[in-house]
């Protein structure tokens, strides 16, 4: 049965948000646009409108809290099993069947679920990105690097963390390090969407 709930939760991260979204206000694909990747940060690149991008961003995050929302609360599923269809979530996002597989990098859907799990990791992870950009001042190498801190955070401190894991009344979270184990492959097939760009400001940055 989580199986199917995978597939379900794969196909719901493949709704395109942002090519809909372009296609239905400015008639733009935005898989054709800026840097093609199908997310908030190109959306606003494109369109240079803030409020696009806020849009865009804060559908992804409910494609991410949603599902899990229903899926901690409102099934009788152990929260444990949540690992695989979070992950697919991400998949979902990043390689959407509707659009030949060209999507997002996972962010804004990532944080939805880890959200819905556990406010104390997007708190974590915003922390870190922006101590990185203001080092950096390069998006893709801050994300990467908040990306990273995520689940080392988990692996450090996954007993102090729990506490803040919703269901409050749930124990699962504090045994068999499952907070660390939905982390890593959620961060893991986000992060596998900045190589590129990590890898072009590194080469950039040694041609300088």
């Amino acid at each position: 049965m989580i199986y199917l709930v995978s597939v379900l939760f794969y196909l719901i991260g493949s709704i395109p948000t942002a090519y809909i979204y372009m296609k239905l206000k400015h008639r733009k694909n935005i898989l054709e646009e800026g840097s093609g990747n199908s997310g908030a940060m190109n959306v606003y690149d494109v369109t240079q409108s803030k409020l696009d991008g806020i849009i865009v961003l804060l559908l992804d995050l409910l494609k991410g809290l949603i599902p899990t929302s229903i899926f901690l609360w409102y099934t009788s599923f152990p929260q444990q099993e949540l690992i695989l269809p979070a992950t697919c979530l991400i998949i979902g996002h990043n390689f959407p069947v509707w659009t030949k597989f060209k999507g997002g990098r996972g962010l804004s859907t990532a944080a939805g679920i880890m959200l819905a799990v556990n406010p104390m990791l997007v708190a974590i992870w915003l922390t870190a990105y922006f101590i990185a950009w203001k080092i950096i001042n390069n998006v893709h190498v801050s994300a990467a690097i908040a990306l990273i801190v995520v689940p080392v955070s988990c692996w450090f401190f996954g007993m102090f963390l729990a506490k803040f894991t919703i269901p409050r009344d749930s124990t699962i979270w504090y045994h068999d390090d499952v907070l660390l184990l939905l982390t890593v492959p959620v961060c893991a097939v986000a992060l596998f969407k900045h190589i590129v760009p990590v890898y072009n400001f590194i080469k950039l940055k040694i041609q300088s």
